[in-house]
């Protein structure tokens, strides 16, 4: 099926070159994969016990409120009278613990068998534990009632199971941190195989401009140690068939490069978290680059938020109450939205022995930044607000980065302006003779190795391990 699909493909083009009269080519690329590896476990956002911003509010409120009268959820208390049993940091806590398994409770409709009787932060935290397993095993019932549901009624049943779990999820993530999570493949080593080719067919026009079109083809599973994601599904099935259209461009030389990728293009303020663009705009004025990336569907950024997991607290509520749905200890859950960014735009261009660059878009997001070489030193300097950090007044991100090279070997070290426990970070890498090596650490430990020794044809055996204990052992070759 691959080798008819890929013939038809090369006959086809080859077939448009052959009538293109000489003003046509046809490129090929492509890298392949193989070795065995493990994916360890996904990074918690914080260590157990470190509590998001609502959470401290929450918790402060709940132990200096002396003024819970007696309610509807209590009503072994005479008007009038006043308590609070919730006097410590470890007894709200317990009480968040409480809260969460009766939304446990009440998503699957029946009694759990986990008890909280936890008085101290390591007693605490194994009810957390046993919590977060229930939830996972909870989900995945869902998930299967769901799938084989047999009405629309089930399905949506199904569906409100998840909600309520995912709810009493970030309740627990919301006060305790959220817990590192198992990826597909942990623990156990497997074998990966990933080829990926990419055939690219230019025509010249007789106006002197250019178009080219690419498309990408990739099968197999592969391994992917850089960005932690572990193993990606297998191409070639019924849902994911690894053959996509890359890109169509036009060089229009003075005029400039448009590229048309949809939903593809990375915006050039926020490339992670924006809505992808449509199309890349690309030229040069003097020594200047310029570069523009256009979103054409239809702006939706009136819903753009961020993430929340919110604890709220309300004064005069009887805090000796298992759970008041009404003030006691509640949750709200929203995934984030990004900020729907319609243009961006990016000038570059040499400065003083370095590069400096300047970035805006539509929403406010802008970033900028500057890099040279000192004395041997190499200087970064990159600082930028994205739009949704702007629209919520949220203080901008400012990196410095040093390099030094010493023969074989350089360093490297960067520092952060935010504060989120990965502030600093430091760095050695050797390359010599076909063998490099990687190593990096940063303020939270998470440290990784990685490295290659060069074999003949292009080939070379590639290795690395990190702080979540993925690991992997290949060869990598490129054509």
């Amino acid at each position: 099926m691959r080798n008819t699909l890929l013939t038809t493909t090369a006959l086809v083009l080859t077939a448009g070159i052959a009538s293109a009269d000489g003003h046509a080519t046809i490129t090929w690329s492509g890298a392949a994969t193989a070795g065995i590896a493990r994916a360890g476990t996904a990074e918690a956002k914080a260590a157990s016990g470190i509590q998001s911003a609502s959470s401290k509010v929450a918790q402060a409120a709940a132990i200096a409120d002396t003024d819970d009268t007696a309610d509807a959820t209590d009503t072994s208390l005479s008007a009038g009278t006043s308590t609070n049993s919730i006097t410590t940091a470890l007894l709200y806590q317990e009480q968040v613990i409480d809260d969460a398994e009766i939304i446990i409770d009440a998503a699957t409709g029946n009694a759990s068998t986990s008890t909280h009787t936890g008085t101290t932060a390591a007693t605490i935290a194994a009810d957390v534990a046993t919590l977060r397993a229930e939830i996972v095993l909870d989900l995945a019932d869902a998930a299967t009632a769901k799938t084989v549901a047999a009405s629309v009624a089930a399905v949506a049943e199904a569906v409100a199971r998840t909600a309520a779990l995912n709810k009493a999820s970030a309740l627990l993530d919301a006060t305790f941190g959220t817990g590192a999570t198992v990826k597909a493949g942990a623990a156990d080593f497997d074998t990966y195989s990933e080829i990926n080719a990419t055939v690219t067919g230019s025509v010249a026009l007789d106006n002197g401009m250019t178009v080219s079109v690419a498309m990408s083809v990739d099968a197999g599973t592969g391994y992917d140690f850089a960005d932690d994601d572990g193993f990606d599904a297998a191409k070639n099935s019924a849902t994911s068939s690894g053959i996509g259209l890359d890109n169509v461009t036009l060089n229009a030389g003075s005029l400039g490069t448009i590229k048309l990728d949809e939903n593809a293009v990375t915006h050039l303020v926020d490339g992670d978290d924006d809505a992808t663009a449509d199309i890349l705009y690309t030229n040069t004025f003097g020594a200047a680059s310029v570069s523009v990336a256009m979103d054409i569907d239809k702006d939706t950024d009136l819903v753009a938020r961020k993430a929340s997991d919110t604890i709220g607290w309300t004064a005069g509520l009887d805090s000796t109450a298992t759970l008041d749905t009404t003030g006691v200890s509640t949750v709200t859950s929203l995934a984030a939205i990004a900020a729907d960014v319609a243009w961006s735009a990016k000038v570059s261009m040499p400065l003083a022995g370095g590069t400096a660059y300047v970035a805006m878009d539509e929403e406010g997001g802008n970033a900028f930044g500057a890099s040279a070489t000192l004395s041997g030193i190499g200087i970064t300097f990159d600082s930028k607000l994205e739009a949704l950090e702007e629209e919520l007044s949220i203080d901008r991100s400012n990196t410095i980065g040093l390099s030094y090279a010493m023969g074989a070997t350089t360093l490297g070290a960067t520092w952060n302006s935010v504060e989120d426990g990965d502030q600093w970070g430091i760095s050695a890498a050797y390359s010599a003779a076909g063998t490099t090596i990687s190593a990096s650490t940063d303020e939270g430990s998470d440290w990784s190795v990685s490295g290659s020794m060069a074999l003949a044809s292009g080939a070379s055996v590639v290795a690395g391990t990190n702080y979540t204990e993925d690991a992997y052992l290949g060869l990598s070759f490129a054509f």
